[in-house]
């Protein structure tokens, strides 16, 4: 069944529902973007639940929503995930608590701080999770990783395990905007150098927590990752990661992730 306008299906019931930016030229007041950004949100939709992971930079709000209206019912969500609170993904929860008004936003202990001082959200509408934590969603389950300093102090990831899809956020993100969705599209070694370079210019300072944070994906073994930046990585048709001996393997390795 052909998407409607705007969203992909990344695996059955998991649709990309976020922004492409084409026209941003400057990332916090600092980093160019030649080639524009994207704030990626994903909706995962269960037999008995559904839950958006991530939202989407100010400005973008009705477009989330319209996106999210062409597979499920706003109003109806019942978690919203907070991986990360800057501005870019984490703006508009407060908006969707509002649509959504029995839903939840998960985040982790630090993460609810944040919410509550950035976005002055109800403590009693915010559910806390950590590495224990499963999310049950009606043949859909989701799981966490404690990511700190990936690159703030609340850093979560998202690991949906039948799929095996982690949703890290900030990490393993790139500043493109492209038609491409996926790596492979965008051409892989090109976006592992859209990666590399969005790694020196955000996560440099944060090497030893994106080591610890690798040795736990590693674990996990995703066949997609979906951050909240850029393409993601893995094949649209068989949603497996490249070979051992194609580029993720290569980007891991190079100097540049080591200490």
């Amino acid at each position: 069944m052909a998407m409607p306008s705007g969203t992909i299906s990344i695996a059955p019931g998991v649709f990309w529902v976020g922004i492409k930016h084409h026209n941003r030229r400057l990332f916090d007041g600092l980093i160019p973007l030649p080639h524009g950004t994207s704030y990626n949100a994903y909706l995962v939709v269960g037999k008995e639940k559904t839950a958006l992971i991530d939202t989407v930079n100010p400005g973008f709000e009705q477009e989330l929503l319209d996106k999210i209206s062409a597979h499920a019912d706003p109003a109806k969500i019942d978690y919203i995930i907070m991986n990360h609170a800057e501005p870019d993904h984490a703006n508009a929860t407060k908006l969707m608590l509002t649509v959504a008004k029995n839903a939840k936003l998960v985040a982790g202990a630090k993460g609810k701080e944040a919410a509550m001082m950035y976005f002055d959200i109800d403590p009693e509408r915010i559910l806390v999770v950590d590495e224990t934590t499963r999310i049950d969603l009606g043949g859909k389950t989701l799981r966490f990783v404690d990511a700190p300093w990936l690159h703030w102090p609340e850093t979560i990831f998202t690991y949906l395990e039948e799929d095996k899809i982690l949703f890290p956020c900030d990490f393993f993100g790139s500043h493109v905007a492209a038609g491409a969705f996926y790596a492979e599209e965008y051409g892989n070694e090109l976006a592992v150098d859209m990666a590399k370079l969005y790694f020196a210019e955000i996560m440099m300072p944060f090497r030893k927590p994106g080591q610890n944070a690798l040795e736990k994906v590693k674990k996990l073994g995703p066949k997609i990752i979906a951050p909240s930046h850029g393409v993601i990585w893995g094949t649209r048709r068989s949603y497996l990661m490249p070979t051992p001996t194609g580029p993720r393997r290569r980007w891991r390795g190079r100097s540049w992730w080591r200490m």
